[in-house]
C-alpha cells in the first residue's frame, strides 16, 4: 500500500515523485500548484508521508487530524468560536512534520519564524518535512524569509509549498523548486471514487459539472448544486432584472475569498457560452450546464449575443487582476460595472 493511494488522479506525478524518492533524487523544495478543490494538500501530505516513512497528519487533506486538534483545544478550555475562527500558527506531527496554513485569510511571516529557530534550523539525522498551504495568500515579507531557508536548506529537511495561483509566487522561489502541476481528475476515476465513498443520486452529472474537481463534485453530489455556480447564475439574473443590481451583487460577494471569486468568474464564462449555445440551437448534450437551461432561458432575451461575448474578456481580465493581487473588492466592482454596461442597451 502506498501513501499516494488516498490521492485521486495525478498518476504521472505519483510515479515521478515515487521514483525520485526511491532514487534519493527528489529536490528539497517542491511547489504544488492547481486550482482550488483539486486536493493538492492530499498530494503534499502523501509526499511528506513517503519521505518521513509514516502517515503524517491524515490522508484526507488533513481533515481528520485538524478535527482532532480542534477537539483537544476545546477540551483544554478554548472557546469553540475561537477554535473555529483561528487556527494554530503551526501544526506539528511528532516533531518531524510541520504544517503551516493561512490563519483566517492569509499566511504571516510570524508563522514561519515560529518554527524556523526551534525546529527547522535544528540539525536532524532523519527526514523532516514542512508543508506550507495557501501560499497564494503569502506576502513578500514571508516569501523572502522562506527564500533564505530554501536557498540553504538544513540537512534532511524538505519543503512542500502548495498554491492555487503560481503567478503570485516570487520567481526566485519558483526557480528553486520542482514544479508539480495538479490536474483535474479523469471523469471515470472520479465517478468510481464518489461511488465508493457512498454518494448516491446522479453522480455522473455531479462529476460532469465539476469538470474533474473532486471538491466541487462532492458538493454537487451532497447538495444538488455548486455554490459558486449558483452565485454566477444569480449575477447574470440580477444584472438584467434588479434596479439595485450593484449593491445586491457587491454585498453577496464581499466576504468571499479570492479563490471562490475566481471560481465564480469561470462559471460566468461557462454560463455565457451555454447561453449562446442555447440561443443558436446547439443540442443539449453539447452544453456543459444543460441542467441550468431553464434558468438561462428565462433571461436569454435580456442578454444580447454581443453582451454574452463580452463576459469572456471581462472575466478573464478580472481573473488576471486577482492573480496580480489587485484588491478583490475592486475587481468585483469592475466586473459588475463592465457587464452592466454590456447589457444596459438591451434593458
Amino acid at each position: 500500500m502506498s501513501f499516494f493511494d488516498a490521492v485521486l488522479g495525478q498518476h504521472q506525478v505519483k510515479e515521478q515523485i515515487s521514483t525520485l524518492i526511491q532514487d534519493s533524487a527528489l529536490p528539497h523544495s517542491l511547489l504544488l500548484y492547481g486550482e482550488s478543490g483539486l486536493e493538492s494538500v492530499s498530494m503534499a501530505i502523501a509526499i511528506g508521508s513517503t519521505l518521513v516513512g509514516r502517515q503524517i497528519f491524515s490522508p484526507d487533506e488533513g481533515r481528520t487530524y485538524l478535527s482532532h486538534i480542534e477537539q483537544r483545544r476545546i477540551e483544554s478550555g478554548e472557546s469553540e468560536s475561537t477554535v473555529k475562527d483561528k487556527g494554530l500558527p503551526v501544526y506539528i506531527d511528532q516533531g518531524d512534520a510541520f504544517w503551516i496554513r493561512p490563519m483566517k485569510t492569509q499566511l504571516s511571516v510570524e508563522q514561519w519564524y515560529t518554527i524556523l529557530d526551534t525546529y527547522i534550523n535544528v540539525s536532524s539525522d532523519t527526514p523532516r518535512v514542512v508543508i506550507v498551504e495557501g501560499f497564494q495568500t503569502a506576502n513578500a515579507v514571508l516569501a523572502n524569509a522562506m527564500l533564505k531557508t530554501i536557498e540553504e536548506p538544513p540537512r534532511n529537511m524538505s519543503f512542500i509549498i502548495v498554491t492555487t495561483n503560481i503567478d503570485t509566487v516570487l520567481p526566485t522561489i519558483v526557480s528553486r523548486c520542482m514544479l508539480v502541476s495538479i490536474q483535474p481528475v479523469p471523469e471515470t476515476e472520479l465517478v468510481k471514487a464518489l461511488t465508493e465513498e457512498g454518494y448516491t443520486g446522479d453522480i455522473h452529472r455531479a462529476v460532469r459539472l465539476a469538470r474533474g474537481n473532486p471538491t466541487l463534485a462532492r458538493q454537487w453530489a451532497e447538495t444538488g448544486t455548486i455554490e459558486s455556480l449558483e452565485k454566477a447564475m444569480n449575477i447574470l439574473e440580477q444584472l438584467v432584472e434588479r434596479s439595485h443590481f450593484f449593491t445586491t451583487i457587491s454585498l453577496s460577494l464581499e466576504e468571499l475569498s479570492k479563490d471562490v471569486v475566481i471560481d465564480i468568474l469561470r462559471w460566468l464564462r461557462i454560463l455565457a457560452r451555454d447561453m449562446l449555445a442555447l440561443r443558436y440551437g446547439v443540442p443539449l448534450e453539447k452544453m456543459i450546464l444543460s441542467d441550468y437551461r431553464f434558468s438561462m432561458q428565462a433571461i436569454l432575451e435580456r442578454w444580447s449575443s454581443k453582451a454574452l461575448q463580452r463576459v469572456i474578456p471581462v472575466t478573464l481580465e478580472a481573473e488576471q487582476a486577482l492573480r496580480l493581487n489587485v484588491r478583490t473588492g475592486l475587481v468585483i466592482d469592475g466586473v459588475i460595472l463592465a457587464l452592466r454596461e454590456a447589457v444596459k442597451e438591451d434593458i
